[in-house]
C-alpha cells in the first residue's frame, strides 16, 4: 500500500460506523525507512460509561505504517478535511520530550480498545 498525506481510508469500523474514515494528515519519515503516519479519524465510535455510543472525531492518531496497513480496507475517492486542531496536535506530538511515539497495533474503531491492545503488546500479553 502506498500512503500519502491527503488520503482518506475506510477501515474495519464497527457496525453502524461504516462512514468513519482515517484521514492522513502527515507522514514523518526517519532514517529513510521508518514512517509514522499521522492521521485523524472522523465519525469514530466512543462508548460512554453508561453504555451509549456516540460518533466523535479523533483529531490526531499517530501509527506506524505497518499498523495503518493492518487497519485500512480501501482508499476512498472522496477527500475529507482534517479536523481544525490536527496541526496543533501534530506540533504537540512533534515537540513531546518523550519522543515521537506511535501506535503499533491496528485501529478498529474504538480508541480505548486500541490503547488496551497497545498496552498488552508492550507487556507481552493478549488483550483479548
Amino acid at each position: 500500500m502506498h500512503f500519502a498525506a491527503g488520503q482518506s481510508w475506510s477501515y474495519r469500523a464497527p457496525q453502524g460506523f461504516e462512514s468513519s474514515r482515517l484521514l492522513i494528515g502527515a507522514i514523518a519519515t526517519f532514517n529513510g525507512n521508518r514512517n509514522i503516519i499521522c492521521s485523524a479519524v472522523i465519525h469514530a465510535p466512543r462508548r460512554h460509561a453508561d453504555g451509549h455510543i456516540e460518533m466523535v472525531t479523533i483529531p490526531f492518531l499517530p501509527m506506524t505504517d505497518a499498523a495503518l496497513a493492518a487497519s485500512v480496507v480501501s482508499l476512498c475517492d472522496a477527500a475529507a478535511e482534517l479536523p481544525e486542531n490536527f496541526v496543533e496536535k501534530l506540533q504537540e506530538w512533534s515537540n513531546d520530550p518523550k519522543g515521537l511515539t506511535a501506535f503499533t497495533v491496528p485501529f478498529e474503531g474504538f480508541l480505548d480498545q486500541m490503547i488496551a491492545h497497545q498496552m498488552a503488546e508492550i507487556a507481552g500479553l493478549s488483550a483479548a
